[in-house]
């Protein structure tokens, strides 16, 4: 299926090998509320369902966004911080 070409990109299905970025936006264009949606329109989930977790928190985020916050993404120094796997994963879209 899709394979992210980006280093922002987290693969969240292994099985299909589907990214975040390619999930969330198949959640919000397609305005998916189930994992079986998101299965039929992108694949991911459809396989060992060990990604289902992660599916369906990204359709409770897109369902419930909340007010974003001020953004924390500069260190002390007024550098760019690495952002780590799980800040990924909790972004808000």
């Amino acid at each position: 299926m899709d394979s992210p070409s980006n280093p922002d990109e987290e693969i969240i299905c292994q099985c299909f090998q589907v990214s975040d970025k390619t999930i969330k936006a198949h959640i919000k264009e397609g305005k998916l509320r189930e994992i079986e949606e998101v299965t039929e329109a992108c694949g991911a989930g459809g396989g060992c369902q060990s990604c289902h977790m992660l599916i369906q928190l990204f359709i409770d985020q897109h369902q419930n966004p909340e007010k974003p916050t001020e953004s924390k993404n500069e260190d002390k120094q007024g550098g760019v911080k690495k952002r780590g796997f799980f800040s990924k994963m909790f972004q808000r879209y």
